[in-house]
């Protein structure tokens, strides 16, 4: 009897824990979409020692510090948005933001690298305000079916920041 309840229990708990998917969503496997690398970089020269961080959200999901290179590269799952923060002691902290989100059918894997050039905070200084949003965004093209970053919004970042009165 004892063995009819425990298998019981089982077959219940078991059952409420298959995904319930409704005829008009259909259930999106998580694969790998995205290898994208870059160079972190001063004065066209590797920046070593910056510390990279990849956010799913608000949590951390992979950070290390990039050796003299200044070169660093994550992998991306599909459906999701990511940020890379780029931080180093005397610079300012640059953050790009990554979207995943593909239209359906497409299960191509895709590489994107870039270059992201570090400001020195006593080179030029930065309105504090626009150092905490990113400043690209990357998704995917449907037209170029590629990723590729949004230059309107790249431009206007920067046409915004302007030295701050201290």
């Amino acid at each position: 009897m004892k063995r009819a309840y425990s298998l019981l229990l089982f077959v219940f708990l078991w059952s409420i824990s298959i995904p319930v998917i409704s005829q008009d969503e259909t259930a999106v496997e998580p694969y790998e979409v995205l290898e994208i690398s870059g160079v972190i970089s001063h004065n066209d020269k590797g920046l070593g020692e910056s510390l990279v961080e990849l956010f799913e959200g608000n949590k951390v999901i992979d950070a290390f510090e990039t050796k003299n290179n200044g070169k660093f590269k994550f992998n991306l799952m599909n459906e999701k948005i990511y940020t890379i923060q780029i931080s180093k002691k005397g610079y300012y902290t640059k953050r790009i933001s990554v979207s995943t989100k593909m239209p359906q059918g497409i299960d191509d894997d895709f590489k994107f690298a870039f270059d992201i050039g570090m400001t020195m905070k006593e080179e030029a200084a930065f309105d504090p305000y626009l150092s905490e949003y990113p400043s690209a965004l990357i998704a995917y093209d449907e037209k170029r079916k590629e990723f590729r970053y949004d230059k309107n919004y790249t431009k206007s970042y920067f046409d915004e920041i302007e030295p701050s009165e201290e």
